[in-house]
């Protein structure tokens, strides 16, 4: 995946998961925890290709 659209989609994650918790309000709601993993996902994915360079 190129490093733009990488970045674009944890920004978009990011957002998802902020608008998520302001509704559900609470960390431990399943669908935070779902999204904040995505997000871990990417961004380690972020960190490994930036390793290979």
């Amino acid at each position: 995946m190129k490093k733009e659209a990488l970045l674009k989609q944890i920004d978009q994650l990011r957002s998802e998961l902020h608008r998520l918790l302001g509704q559900n309000g609470s960390l431990l709601d399943p669908g935070v925890i779902e999204k904040s993993q995505q997000l871990d996902r990417l961004i380690v994915l972020t960190y490994n290709q930036k390793d290979k360079r």
